[in-house]
């Protein structure tokens, strides 16, 4: 990525940062806390694949839902870094509802 117009250099994004990225915009679209969430990075076309993995927030239409956020995931993450994200897959493991927490 370069700095446009007038601006010299180079800025590079470690795949570490990338993964961050990706995972914190997957937490966020999918309603679910961030250390719940795995993203792994690949490549797709030229482009990045993310593959998240985590639970979502509990909704009426969860199947819709996670499409959406697989969308949305792949546009946001491409917005921020800067990159073409090829491809975003969800799998879901599990949902999470509005009060989730501990029971004493």
């Amino acid at each position: 990525m370069t700095g446009g117009p007038g601006v010299p250099g180079r800025v590079e994004i470690s795949a570490r940062a990338l993964n961050s990225l990706a995972r914190a915009v997957a937490a966020e679209r999918l309603g679910a806390p961030a250390r719940r969430v795995r993203v792994e990075l690949g490549d797709h076309a030229g482009g990045i694949a993310l593959q998240v993995t985590g639970p979502i927030r509990a909704r009426d239409d969860v199947v819709g839902s996670a499409v959406a956020a697989a969308e949305r995931v792949r546009e946001r993450v491409g917005e921020l870094s800067g990159r073409r994200v090829g491809s975003a897959h969800i799998e879901l493991t599990g949902i999470v509802h509005e009060h989730d927490g501990r029971v004493r």
